[in-house]
């Protein structure tokens, strides 16, 4: 029996291996092209700076510098509507009723129409024509009519003045050519119309063609343009011209703002796509001009953010001009990007990257190998029966993989492989606590303790590093890069692997005077366990253990529990000085509870105490492997963000050693007095 356990302990820790240096192989061309993407685009609004001009009492093409000197790359061009061109003067509108006045005895003036003139300025007369053209493609022949009053062009329409004044007229070739006249690349946003037919679309395209600096299709409201009867025409014509999409990043970092269509089209696409930031004005008026710099910094390099579209605040400080405001924050992003090894221009698209089917393959036994191996910890007595678990496991994911379950089995994979790989660092730990049970604290001296822990910790944030390789292997492409596809069951990494090591936990130190080793054994523990007495004390520790639970979990996902002003002070400063922050809950808490732990058990301290403190290892560990889940990130921001966090928690280590030393030389020091 011994011998057959060994020889199977051989090849999961064979196909474990394997596993793991092939996700490091895949891992290492992400990376690469990850790093041949890293051209951030910065936009602004094109109608906003038009707009600033007269009320700061300055011209268009001061602000247009003053953008540009910040860094802003591309101005983001609207659709045109009446009301637009009616308040910047390019055109003239009219009530019929109003119109009258200006000629009441001609019988071709009705009152209940709309009467559209061209501005007296003569470099205007471009918005006029094409206002023309696009009122021919949205409306019925019979509501338009073309005269010519007092020798002026007039375009007579039959609508509702109101509404006809919001009504989206698409997106002017006249326009576009203003702004890439600038210097700037032109990112379009048009709105879909849905009784807009194929003509229409042909305009838009029409407008693309006319400019050679079209960066990318941004497109706005609840749907694409062309959803969803002419989507199929649109996506030929944007691969045509190789003309990226943007997706829009939710607010709450998961996922995309809804917009019908926007998915199937990327996909239609080839993945052809940019991820955006857009923060929400609401948001920015609530944040100081170095926070909203900071939230635009974190976005980009930590999410694959290479296009930021920039708000504007509400009102100026600081005696600046509101555009003055407006441009300190977008330089500063523009700075700390380039500090980052990030460039300023045209978005970089990612390339399309789907690896190998044979190598997941593998590495997916891998990943099988390791859930065989927990199960080894877990459950001893299924030993007997690990070869028939390993082979039925590989035919059943392997069987999915190859019969067109492919995404299932990589998200299910890439699930146990962050639940399992903390399970496993931390149960050879337990099984190094088991060895070293003997030992006392006067055997050792602090600095051999100190040197302990370090090595424990780095032996321990490798191998957890290793391990999410696995989910890096298993989950790289550009599915995931965008956040198309994504890692699903964060919340189970926090906490499955917590229940999982509790129960190897009592397998191999005793609560109430006994291990489980048994089933038997198990019933029993879960009888005392209900039985023990309920004390303040107890409850005390309970409420504590809620609160810290509650942190824990709710802290993570995109949408937990708010931080305190004073932690994103810290975590600001770190992202000044470090590659990638680490996080607290790795250099804070878990790493630095290796050194308490291994007190707790050379101190022979109650065996609650080196249970909790186990528990707090589980969580840094299970941490640094979850990072990894966050697809959209990164892999060497992912793989930094460990390295730095076993860095800061070998110095909160220290810290926490010489705050042993003091604690046992004061209870020491009050023990002699009062046994005096």
């Amino acid at each position: 029996m011994i011998n057959h356990l060994k020889l199977i302990d051989k090849i999961l820790f064979l196909l474990i291996f394997v596993g793991a240096v092939l996700s490091g192989y895949i891992s290492w061309e992400r990376y690469h092209i990850e790093q041949n993407a890293t051209t951030v685009e910065m936009v602004y609004d094109y109608n906003h700076i038009v707009e600033s001009a007269s009320l700061e009492n300055t011209s268009e093409q001061a602000l247009f510098s003053l953008y540009k000197k910040s860094g802003i790359t591309s101005l983001a061009v609207y659709d045109e509507t009446p009301e637009k061109l009616i308040n910047l003067g390019l055109v003239l509108a009219y009530r019929g009723s109003d119109f009258i006045l200006k000629d009441s005895t001609n019988p071709e003036i009705k009152s209940d129409r709309i009467y559209i003139q061209a501005s007296t300025d003569e470099d205007k007369l471009p918005y006029f024509n094409e206002l023309k053209q696009h009122i021919i493609y949205l409306m019925r022949p019979e509501d338009v009519r073309f005269l010519s009053f007092d020798g002026k062009e007039t375009i007579e329409i039959k609508a509702d003045y109101e509404r006809f004044l919001k009504m989206p007229l698409g997106i002017f070739s006249t326009t576009v050519s203003k702004v890439a006249n600038q210097g700037f690349y032109v990112v379009l946003r048009p709105v879909n119309i849905p009784h807009g037919d194929r003509k229409f679309i042909d305009l838009f395209f029409d407008t693309v063609d006319s400019s050679d600096k079209i960066s990318a299709v941004l497109f706005q409201g609840k749907s694409v343009l062309g959803y969803k009867d002419e989507l199929d025409y649109v996506e030929r014509e944007l691969k045509k011209r190789n003309l990226p999409v943007v997706l829009i990043e939710a607010q709450n970092q998961l996922g995309f703002e809804r917009q019908d269509g926007i998915i199937p089209l990327t996909e239609k696409v080839n993945y052809n796509a940019i991820r955006l930031y857009a923060m929400s004005k609401d948001e920015l008026i609530k944040l100081d001009s170095k926070e909203a710099a900071s939230r635009f910094y974190i976005s980009t390099i930590e999410r694959n953010i290479r296009m930021n579209l920039f708000p504007s605040y509400k009102f100026a400080a600081n005696g600046e001009t509101l555009s003055e405001t407006n441009a300190k924050y977008i330089s500063d992003v523009k700075s700390r990007l380039e500090n980052h090894g990030f460039k300023i221009g045209k978005a970089s698209v990612m390339e399309n990257y789907f690896p190998n089917k044979i190598l997941k393959a593998i590495i997916a036994l891998g990943a099988v190998s390791l859930i065989t191996l927990v199960l080894i910890f877990l459950i001893p007595y299924l030993n007997p029966h690990l070869w028939k678990i390993e082979i039925a496991a590989i035919l059943l994911t392997q069987g999915l993989y190859w019969c067109g379950k492919e995404l299932f089995v990589l998200q299910s994979l890439a699930l146990s492989a962050a639940i399992c790989t903390p399970v496993i660092v931390i149960t050879l730990f337990i099984k190094y606590c088991i060895s070293k049970k003997k030992d006392t604290y006067s055997q050792r001296g602090y600095i051999q303790l100190f040197f302990e822990s370090i090595t424990l910790l780095w032996a321990g944030g490798i191998l957890s590093l290793a391990g999410a390789l696995y989910i890096s292997g298993l989950l790289s492409d550009t599915r995931f890069f965008l956040e198309m596809d994504i890692f699903r069951g964060v919340k189970l990494t926090f906490v499955l692997p917590l229940i999982l090591v509790s129960l190897i936990y009592i397998q191999n130190f005793p609560f109430f005077n006994q291990v489980v080793s048994s089933d038997k054994d198990f019933v029993q523990f879960i009888k005392k366990f209900c039985t023990v007495d309920i004390k303040l004390g107890i409850l005390a520790v309970l409420g504590l253990l809620s609160i810290i639970g509650f942190v824990f979990v709710g802290r993570s996902g995109n949408n937990g529990a708010p931080v305190p002003q004073f932690e994103i002070a810290l975590r600001r400063f770190l992202e000044s000085v470090m590659y990638a922050r680490p996080r607290e809950k790795e250099f804070l808490f878990g790493h630095p509870a290796i050194l308490f732990s291994l007190t707790a058990l050379y101190h022979k301290w109650p065996q609650i105490f080196h249970y909790l403190f186990i528990m707090a290892i589980t969580i840094g560990q299970g941490s640094v492997v979850e990072t990894f889940a966050h697809m959209r990130s990164p892999f060497i921001l992912s793989f930094m963000r460990g390295i730095g966090g076993l860095a800061l928690g070998s110095v909160t280590l220290m810290i926490a050693l010489i705050g042993i030393i003091i604690l046992t030389h004061i209870t020491k020091y009050f023990g002699e007095r009062y046994g005096k």
